[in-house]
């Protein structure tokens, strides 16, 4: 198929946003929702959290760390081959996973489930921006609802299917839905013509000598290590307190409607402030959502940590993209986003079991929490000292 021609803000691109609002709710509610099996799972594996952690952390950082990769091949070749080959790997990584006899299956099974997802993530939110001009915040706002919406109904979901045939049967469906879906999305996304064989501006040997993108590259990593520990903890932490299984698989979904609201609300605002400052009010809801999170005993202050940690979340995860074109143009979003994203690659990898390791030895929640804190904190910092604009020139995007 040749590309849509490329008409800034057309009725083409807003197509682009439907479809990518699905392929993303699809790929993420189908990854996110471990909350919701990770106990079965635990129960059948005979595993303890920390190895728990370990196979959901592999998952964000493949998923993280391959951005770089499935971004330059976005700006080169388009999303259209992305789709098709992540929904095929994404299958794969759910059914292997249901295999799965041994913790180190499992492992792999959400590795391979991560590859799958990277395949789609920056490739579909690269080709939006591409589309846009004067609605490029709104927009990709909007696309990467896709993933709040998934992240509301997938563990749910999930959830009520585990409990009606089992968690090795539900990942083996959802891996079939996916793959179907997806591809759909391959043969009917519109591709802007600037994601066709087009040679990047802004390198990853160029970004590495760029102060300004070291310092979002190491906040990156700060955060990372606490980005996806509730997403692992948040509901069994529920549950030791005596909530019910769907109750607390709830907060996971609390945190996805947060995220879905927050992704429209702060592009509305970034339509105001500009990007700059509403993306680093992102930054500053996810650092207090963990202040709350910090004294946490009761559902109902876990319900308002999943609310505030959700929107600061959903709307970092919306405009970040949007800031790093505002600050380095679109005709390197794939790979200037892909490699952003391989930042927090390791933090996501090492983060989810380092909080089990925690829990473990402390016996309880208060020692991840407080040091959850302390390096969110950290990262928090860095991204607040962004410019207004880049220093350098770049060509406009």
């Amino acid at each position: 198929m040749t590309a849509t021609p490329t008409v800034p803000d057309s009725p083409a691109g807003w197509r682009a946003v439907g479809i990518t609002f699905v392929a993303l709710g699809v790929a993420f509610g189908f990854s996110y929702n471990f909350g919701s099996v990770v106990a079965p799972m635990r129960a059948s594996l005979g595993i303890s959290a920390a190895q728990a952690g370990w196979v959901f952390s592999v998952f964000p950082f493949t998923f993280l760390a391959l951005s770089g990769v499935t971004g330059r091949l976005a700006d080169r070749y388009g999303p259209r081959p992305m789709f098709a080959v992540g929904g095929s790997v994404l299958a794969a990584g759910l059914v292997l996973t249901a295999a799965a006899r041994h913790v180190a299956t499992a492992v792999v099974g959400y590795l391979v489930v991560g590859v799958g997802v990277s395949c789609v993530y920056v490739p579909s939110v690269a080709n939006v921006g591409a589309w846009f001009v004067r609605h490029r915040v709104q927009a990709i706002g909007i696309a990467v609802t896709g993933i709040g919406a998934g992240t509301v109904l997938g563990p749910i979901f999930t959830a009520a299917l585990v409990d009606a045939i089992g968690w090795r049967r539900t990942e083996v469906w959802l891996g079939v839905a996916a793959v179907m879906v997806l591809l759909v999305c391959a043969a009917t996304v519109p591709v802007a013509t600037r994601g066709g064989h087009v040679e990047a501006t802004w390198t990853p040997r160029r970004l590495t000598g760029d102060p300004m993108f070291r310092m979002l590259y190491v906040s990156g990593f700060a955060m990372g290590l606490v980005l996806y520990v509730p997403f692992v903890f948040v509901a069994p932490m529920a549950e030791q307190g005596g909530a019910s299984a769907i109750r607390a698989a709830a907060l996971i979904s609390v945190i996805g409607f947060a995220s879905t609201a927050a992704r429209i609300l702060f592009g509305l605002v970034a339509g105001r402030v500009g990007v700059v400052v509403a993306y680093k009010a992102t930054v500053v809801t996810i650092w207090a959502s963990f202040l709350i999170w910090l004294p946490s005993r009761s559902y109902a202050v876990l319900l308002v940590f999943a609310l505030v940690f959700g929107a600061g979340y959903g709307g970092n995860i919306a405009l970040m993209p949007a800031m790093l074109g505002h600050y380095y143009g679109v005709a390197s979003l794939g790979t200037v986003t892909g490699v952003m994203f391989t930042s927090a690659s390791v933090g996501a990898l090492l983060g989810a079991p380092l909080a089990g390791l925690l829990i473990g030895a402390s016996g309880g929640y208060l020692l991840p929490t407080v040091a959850t804190v302390v390096v969110a904190t950290l990262g928090t910092v860095g991204q607040l000292l962004l410019p207004a604009a880049h220093r350098s020139r770049t060509p406009a995007g």
